[in-house]
Formats: structure tokens, C-alpha cells, sequence
């Protein structure tokens, strides 16, 4: 799995060194989140939307993470005992650590909701503004920022 996440990583650096800091990437990027701005200064329930799925994704992350560091914890004792009693347990294991991150991705999601719902409408509009400020300032300065 860490491989996989490699190869991910590798690739978005492939593609933002390719095409990321081109005038024509900002350019779009600048004006996506310049109207997806506006739309959430006007619509606050798309910002609460927005909001709760960027958390939602560093959430996951963690979630994952600490999942994965669970399954290298367990391999490695595995690997250490051997066996084919200690083989099973592993493959237990690792069944249990897949139903336990499902079932914490679930309840992290439900959390963020929870709290997302909770967030006053002053600050949605805050957050929309933010982001317009950075689209209009990635515009005039044909940088990327944040993004």
C-alpha cells in the first residue's frame, strides 16, 4: 500500500512540475476557485460542503496512517514468532484492521459533519472570501498560492 501511495505522490509531482506552474494551469485554477468563491459567497451551504470534505480528507489520511502503522506492527511480530498459527492470526488481523478502518472513516465523517454543521454562517462567508482573495491574488500575480 505504501507503494501505491509512493507512486501517487510521485506522479502529482510529475504533473505539477509538468503543468502546475504554467500560466495556463493558474489561470484556470485561478478562476475555478474565483467562481467557486463567489458561488459559496452566495450559497454558504457550499462552503459548509466544501469545508467538510477537505477535513474529511486530511481525516482519512490520519485514519489510514495510523491503520497502516497497526498492520506493520502486527507483520513485524508475525514475522518474528513464524508459523502457521502466527500466520493466521496475521491474516485475522489484517481482515480486522480493514473493518476497523472502514468503520473510523465512517465515524470521522460522521464527527466532521457534526462539527462542519455547527460552524456560524459569518465564518463560511469569511472562508468564501478567503478563497476569492486568493484566486483574484493567483490572477494578478500568475502564482500559484496555497494551492
Amino acid at each position: 500500500m505504501s507503494i501505491l501511495l509512493y507512486f501517487k505522490a510521485l506522479f502529482f509531482r510529475l504533473i505539477d512540475a509538468l503543468f502546475g506552474r504554467t500560466s495556463v494551469f493558474i489561470t484556470i485554477l485561478g478562476w475555478f476557485l474565483l467562481i467557486t468563491g463567489i458561488w459559496m459567497l452566495l450559497r454558504p451551504e457550499k462552503a459548509r460542503k466544501s469545508m467538510s470534505g477537505r477535513s474529511f480528507g486530511f481525516a482519512k489520511g490520519y485514519v489510514l496512517l495510523s491503520i497502516l502503522f497497526l498492520g506493520t506492527l502486527l507483520f513485524s511480530i508475525n514475522k518474528k514468532l513464524g508459523g502457521i498459527i502466527s500466520f493466521n492470526i496475521l491474516l485475522v488481523a489484517i481482515i480486522f484492521l480493514a473493518r476497523a478502518y472502514f468503520i473510523l472513516k465512517k465515524k470521522v465523517a460522521r464527527n466532521i459533519n457534526v462539527w462542519v454543521e455547527k460552524v456560524p454562517l459569518k465564518f463560511l462567508r469569511i472562508y468564501a472570501i478567503v478563497q476569492i482573495v486568493v484566486a483574484a491574488a493567483m490572477l494578478l500575480m500568475r502564482k500559484r498560492i496555497l494551492f
